[in-house]
């Protein structure tokens, strides 16, 4: 019998009464489970499977089947403000993704576990007095589904909703760290072509390759980044506050793309593309 702390990644309907349930666990990886009866009203998993909660589970392994069952599972975080904040769920969602898709396979996974429930906790945290984003009265986002508790379909969200703003850099620093966790470490103090140390905002990124070119190498030429992302890179470095987070946001995914190599596309890139354009729009 094993008993783990586990982040629900994403979950499916198996029939009318049942989901299955992909999961990161703090001892086992990734593990996908068979939950019958956990769409029921009175079933013992209501809220502890939900996407992107953080849940005690107990389970029997079995190595002879992918999917396993499910003893016990309860509620530890679930992380009620993220879910309010439509940018940050959004983020969250493809952190999930990546870590389903391209963390390696049957192995323990305590590093991710770790970066991932950080970067989730970090992202739950109450608006405070930070400055809201309302959208625009015409506007109109689905939210992805099986992310409400007992919640099938996509719903709409109200126009005119009021949003938290985002939290700067969460994501960003998240996307470094899983670089560096999967052995794709960045240089962002060192210039690619003289290996001097970069002061300041660097002069240019390539994210095929994830070379930072200092201002003295890059003399003439045209900068291939924009000045946002070379601005937030630095910001980053720094620990400061990103201005424009989905730029070097975009440039970290398209670096860790270039290395893994995605033969599938991340589905909620695309939700939080749309998510993006929405908090735009208000500005």
């Amino acid at each position: 019998m094993i008993k783990t702390r586990a982040i629900v990644l994403h979950r499916f309907p198996y029939s009318d009464s049942s989901w299955i349930v992909k999961a990161l666990t703090e001892e086992t990886g990734t593990v996908s489970f068979i939950v019958k009866g956990g769409k029921r009203k009175d079933s013992p998993f209501r809220g502890a499977l939900d996407p992107l909660a953080l849940c005690e589970i107990v389970y029997r392994e079995n190595p002879n089947t992918e999917l396993q069952f499910l003893k016990e599972a309860s509620v530890i975080n679930w992380h009620p403000h993220l879910r309010e904040d439509l940018l940050a769920l959004a983020k969250a969602q493809v952190m999930a993704e990546i870590v389903l898709r391209y963390a390696p396979a049957g192995v323990p996974l305590e590093g991710e576990f770790a970066l991932l429930e950080e970067a989730l906790a970090a992202l739950d945290v109450p608006a405070g007095n930070a400055p809201e984003v309302k959208l625009p009265a015409d506007s109109e986002v689905k939210l992805p589904a099986g992310n409400a508790p007992e919640q099938d379909a996509a719903p709409s969200l109200p126009a005119g909703i009021k949003l938290p703003a985002n939290k700067s850099g969460i994501f960003a620093r998240w996307l470094l760290d899983i670089c560096e966790l999967w052995g794709y470490h960045l240089d962002m103090s060192s210039c690619s072509r003289c290996d001097h140390q970069i002061e300041g905002v660097p002069a240019d990124f390539h994210p095929e390759t994830g070379a930072f070119v200092c201002k003295s190498c890059l003399g003439v030429e045209t900068p291939r980044a924009r000045p946002e992302t070379l601005a937030g890179f630095e910001a980053l470095r720094t620990g400061r506050a990103i201005a424009h987070p989905e730029f070097v946001e975009n440039a970290l995914l398209a670096y860790l793309r270039s290395h893994i190599g995605f033969m599938r596309e991340i589905n909620s890139l695309k939700f939080l593309n749309e998510t993006r354009k929405l908090y735009d729009r208000s500005r």
